[in-house]
């Protein structure tokens, strides 16, 4: 099977892996020439998985509708305020008429609110739900590039077409799951990145294990209330997208939002926390997007607003977890 991925990233490149690893064919297309020249070249990409080396198959190129051309699945995985762009450029793209699209990215997009398949769809006249998949869990790139066992969720309104992704990207390390909520895959993804720069503060200020255990607990809540009031299924929040992506994103080394958090939780300030990183942090865009999603959707989200507030408002995260402690008492379910 020939595959296009659009998006050099690291997950990009550790996804082409897999599907390389699986007997497919890998095409990649990146916005920057300086990128193909260093992939084509090292196959490495020492800023973002140093050691792990690509094979030589892989072909890059700046040029999508060459990547797109023959492919049966096309799969997207470029950070989420940029996938506006490049769905309207796939927009214009000619695809085979059966191609199956996939998004392994996560966020809601700043501008309009929209999940990454909605953004998609909004913007390639040709896609249809029933060929636009969701593809999310616990799977860092630092760990699947080496082939660390983990399982991940395919998500798709159409049973069919998230068979066809499930199908092409299992095997022995990776064990891929079908779900039909695509919505509810799609905010864990989002939520849990945000959750993550919480539990950083956690980790910067010296909290214990039960403040950690306590603020997954009570993340996962708030990731389910925004996906039902959305229409998503609430067992999607117990499970691989939900949950486990949510524990290995709040307590892994490799997360990029907990180094956020931990820097956050040090006193640092955030604009000079992602002047020092090399790769972006998504829950720092997206705890914009979800503020304004809870808001929207009349969704209370107390600590998704408290890291905005220790975000982008620079009020202390001690203060905020004064606040978060102190509030009105009620019952766990409610």
């Amino acid at each position: 099977m020939k595959v296009a991925v659009l998006g050099t990233g690291g997950w990009g490149l550790t996804l082409g892996q897999v599907l390389h690893d699986n007997g497919h064919s890998l095409s990649f297309w990146t916005h920057s020439q300086e990128e193909v020249d260093l992939l084509t070249t090292e196959r490495e990409y020492k800023d973002k998985l140093p050691g792990v080396i690509f094979p030589e198959s892989f072909t890059y190129s700046t040029n999508m509708q060459s990547v797109v051309a023959d492919a049966d699945l096309i799969l997207l995985v470029v950070p989420s305020q940029f996938m506006e762009g490049v769905a309207k450029t796939l927009g214009t793209c000619k695809a085979k008429e059966n191609a199956v699209v996939v998004s392994a990215t996560k966020g809601i997009l700043e501008t309009t609110l929209q999940r990454m398949s909605e953004v998609l769809l909004s913007n390639v006249p040709w896609l249809t739900p029933e060929k636009m998949v969701a593809f999310s869990g616990p799977t860092h790139a630092e760990e699947v590039s080496r082939r660390i066992y983990t399982a991940i969720v395919a998500a798709c309104p159409c049973e069919e077409s998230a068979k066809f992704v499930q199908l092409a990207f299992s095997n022995s390390y990776m064990r891929v799951y079908t779900s039909d909520d695509i919505v509810g895959v799609e905010i864990c993804g989002s939520i849990k990145n945000v959750i993550a720069i919480a539990s950083g503060v956690l980790y910067g200020l010296g909290a214990g294990d039960n403040t950690r255990a306590a603020l997954l607990t009570r993340g996962q809540a708030e990731m389910c209330r925004l996906g039902m009031a959305l229409g998503a299924n609430p067992h999607t929040f117990a499970g691989l997208a939900g949950m486990g992506d949510l524990i290995v994103t709040c307590l892994s080394e490799h997360s990029r939002n907990r180094y956020v958090g931990e820097h956050i939780g040090k006193g640092e300030s955030l604009d000079q926390i992602l002047k020092d990183m090399k790769m972006i942090a998504e829950g720092v865009p997206t705890c914009r997007s979800a503020k304004a999603l809870a808001e929207k959707s009349g969704v209370e989200m107390p600590l998704v607003n408290a890291i905005y507030e220790s975000l982008f408002n620079g009020k202390s995260a001690l203060e905020s977890i004064r606040e978060l402690m102190g509030r009105e008492l009620k019952s766990e379910i409610w």
